[in-house]
């Protein structure tokens, strides 16, 4: 209740339901804010339990599916797991699957990459934090979006 109050206040909106999306927003900005919420920017980050890798958590599920995806489109391109440690890698492996979204909204977009192309409802707790990160960019600090960020 809290961060909504704070969002409210300064006119911003969360989802309440899968697929609402208030406003476009610039990829850079979308991409920067899934990897404030992954990594914190952290291209060494590593979740063990998940086997992910980098500021983008790259598991090697999502590593093989955008290897398919690009020889899918004759695209002789190969990412290694080596490469999840790369920041400009792992965000061209973002904007491969990014490419290949239906239909693609912000929030879809931040949905798939969370939970896969058949994301559920659990994926609606991380595109609010997605979305919270992208709204407070340029309005407040870093120790702010932080502060937002762990309240939900």
């Amino acid at each position: 209740m809290r961060v909504i109050l704070i969002l409210l206040n300064v006119g911003l909106f969360l989802a309440t339901s899968s697929m609402v999306v208030v406003r476009s927003i610039p990829k850079d900005k979308l991409v920067e804010a899934i990897i404030w919420v992954e990594s914190r920017g952290d291209t060494l980050a590593y979740n063990k339990s998940e086997d992910a890798l980098g500021c983008l958590q790259i598991r090697p599920i999502m590593l093989r599916e955008v290897n398919r995806l690009l020889a899918k489109n004759s695209i002789k391109k190969v990412y290694t797991l080596k490469d999840r440690t790369s920041r400009s890698k792992s965000i061209q492996m973002f904007n491969v699957i990014r490419g290949h979204i239906n239909n693609p909204t912000d929030e879809r977009i931040a949905r798939t990459w969370n939970g896969g192309y058949n994301y559920g409802e659990s994926t609606l707790k991380y595109w609010n934090k997605v979305y919270i990160i992208i709204c407070n960019f340029k309005n407040i600090g870093i120790i702010r979006i932080f502060s937002l960020y762990n309240t939900i």
